[in-house]
């Protein structure tokens, strides 16, 4: 069957033709849609498999793990940064193995487009001693998803799959099964006690040195089904040898026949680990070999030889970024292969200056008005406003955020930041989905520890930036994040968002207080209960359908409403005056009262049906 599917769902079709029945971890972009992908076959299909999301990764990694070492074929999906949260349990995993198939994957970001870091999955899968498979386009993403699981199963090893943004959201006509004979393995744990449940240092050495053995058998497994057929498929009459992995495969090949270059091109669909032995003894009949892959010298380390290897070690190949036809074009450059102009600079000119367009909040977010309120309270002079990972994130825009680094880290920072700069208030805030996923422990800490700070828990009951997939709260409300607070010996202050601003300064200006009080002792938290402006379960429950516009002969233009308030249908017209986009406004009336010093904003009464 042939069928036009984007990378990450022909990944989740893979998962199902593969067998796998337990699929679990936690979304964030590009790996998002693979998890969702499996529901909605499992859905469709009625198919009788696991596939849910988890409280984060490491919680999602060891769920998948103990299937898999139950004999079922698993699944565990998260993004880079995400198996750092794993990486724990991936560390011993790999060391202990496991019966049934299990593919862990891991989507990597090279690019920043929405991360936080670079990081290249393939060289945590080298330190952890396992496999890893790098697909260059969606069709691979599909065959090396089933590979990959059969791979796990014969070498009773994790197995990485690695797919890169470019490829988790291109979209290609798939060649696949045309139908889903779905017959998951039972599961069955043996017990096994020496190997499942190995104690340092005589279990886990004996498991370590098993580890070498296997890994060592996988890299020949790599050279006798992978890379031999390729090298000995080569006609041999190019001094110049390109060894290329995932991305970089697809767009090398794609330079060379648009350029003319006679090269000799291997595609390296294992990156780790590599016979290097035996890839050095081809690379003797070559003068140069240029090595693409991105983002991280992964495979040039491995085979690496000063004398003729080029590629990101030595700025051949560009060293951070993504990578683009123009960077191999450049590197051709270097070695000599090519003297033409660059036929891939951007071509494209305008008459006019196109506006820089920064991320910014949805119109109608109650995130905005909550930070708004924040900041008329706690004064940035004063105040500290470490944040953290989500789509609240964007209040960046507002200057509502200091400080970023990864998942729950606003609380851990907020701690050390109340410990180094004590004549400051620290405002953190948080969203309920990574509260839930790494900003409950740090907090348990600053209880501990009586740190001050004010924590925000900005409650939309939804993961939004990643699909708007349920947190824990909202799939299961017997989870209250209220409760969770309380149970740490603190009491959770609770807010119910408005659209008429002055309530929620009338509340920080309350939290202020009791924080200020002598009586207030260690961290203070707040839950804020809001809804997400793209959530059609909940946002018409909240959304009060009040339009705003501009008194033009009340704007002085103070630049209030676009910089401090930062609503997107705001900007000036031709006469210097603020206007409102109306196809944008999403109704929310948060700017009808406080926002403009001059009280410009008024109720459009005709478009808000007659409301006074």
């Amino acid at each position: 069957m042939k069928e036009t599917l984007m990378g990450n769902e022909a990944i989740a079709w893979g998962l199902v033709h593969a067998g796998v029945d337990m699929v679990s971890g936690y979304p964030g972009t590009p790996s998002s849609e693979i998890l969702g992908t499996v529901q909605k076959i499992k859905s469709k299909r009625k198919l009788p498999l696991y596939a849910e999301w988890a409280t984060n990764e490491k919680v999602g990694f060891e769920v998948a793990y103990a299937g898999a070492i139950a004999g079922k074929r698993t699944a565990a999906t998260m993004k880079q940064v995400g198996l750092n949260v794993a990486s724990d349990a991936l560390m011993s995993a790999a060391y202990i193995g496991n019966t049934g198939g299990f593919l862990l994957i891991s989507a990597d970001d090279p690019g920043f487009h929405s991360s936080q870091t670079e990081q290249d999955s393939r060289v945590f899968a080298k330190f952890a001693r396992i496999p890893v498979l790098d697909p260059s386009t969606p069709q691979d993403a599909y065959d090396m998803t089933r590979y990959g699981v059969e791979l796990s199963e014969r070498f009773e090893t994790p197995v990485m799959l690695r797919p890169v943004m470019r490829v988790c959201h291109a979209r290609e006509i798939i060649e696949m099964e045309d139908t889903t004979d779905f017959r998951p393995k039972e599961g069955k744990f043996v017990r096994n006690v020496p190997r499942w449940a190995a104690v340092p240092r005589d279990g886990r050495l004996q498991q370590g040195y098993e580890a070498l053995d296997r890994i060592e058998a996988i890299a020949a497994y790599n050279w006798e089904h992978h890379l031999m057929p390729r090298f000995d498929a080569l006609d041999g009459k190019s001094d110049v040898l390109i060894l290329a992995s995932g991305t970089g495969y697809a767009f090398t090949r794609e330079a060379m026949e648009e350029l003319g270059i006679e090269a000799d091109l291997v595609k390296v669909e294992m990156p780790y680990p590599l016979p290097v032995e035996k890839i050095r003894k081809r690379m003797e009949n070559y003068e140069k070999v240029l090595v693409v892959e991105e983002p991280y010298p992964c495979i040039e380390e491995q085979v690496m030889d000063p004398a003729k290897v080029h590629g990101r070690l030595d700025a051949t190949m560009n060293r951070i970024d993504e990578m683009k036809k123009e960077h191999i074009l450049e590197a051709f450059k270097k070695l000599g292969l090519y003297e033409g102009e660059n036929v891939y600079a951007p071509k494209l000119t305008f008459s006019i200056d196109v506006p820089p367009r920064p991320p910014a909040l949805c119109p109608g977010c109650p995130h905005r008005d909550i930070y708004y309120a924040i900041m008329k309270v706690f004064k940035k002079s004063k105040s500290i406003y470490p944040s953290d990972i989500g789509c609240y994130t964007l209040a960046l825009a507002q200057g509502a955020i200091d400080t970023i680094l990864c998942m729950g880290a606003s609380v851990s920072m907020a701690s050390g930041l109340s410990l180094a700069d004590p004549s400051k208030t620290v405002v953190a805030t948080i969203g309920d989905g990574t509260f839930f996923h790494s900003g409950i422990p740090p907090l348990i800490n600053a209880v501990y520890q009586g740190h001050r700070f004010i924590l925000v828990i900005l409650d939309n009951s939804t993961i939004a930036m990643t699909g708007r997939q349920v947190t824990p709260e909202r799939f299961n409300q017997t989870l209250d994040i209220g409760r969770i607070v309380e149970g740490m010996g603190i009491k959770c202050y609770e807010h119910t968002y408005s659209h008429e601003m002055h309530k929620n300064i009338d509340f920080f200006k309350g939290i202020k207080k009791i924080f200020e009080s002598e009586e207030h002792q260690g961290p203070l938290v707040v839950r804020v209960r809001q809804f997400c402006i793209l959530d059609n379960e909940r946002k018409d429950d909240w959304v009060p359908g009040e339009y705003a516009v501009v008194d033009p002969e009340l704007c002085v233009a103070c630049d209030q409403c676009t910089t401090v308030y930062k609503c997107p249908p705001m900007a000036y017209n031709a006469e210097g005056k603020i206007e409102i986009d109306p196809f944008l406004c999403a109704g929310c009336g948060g700017c009808l009262e406080i926002v403009c010093p001059t009280d410009a904003f008024k109720l459009d009464e005709e478009k808000s049906g007659g409301k006074q």
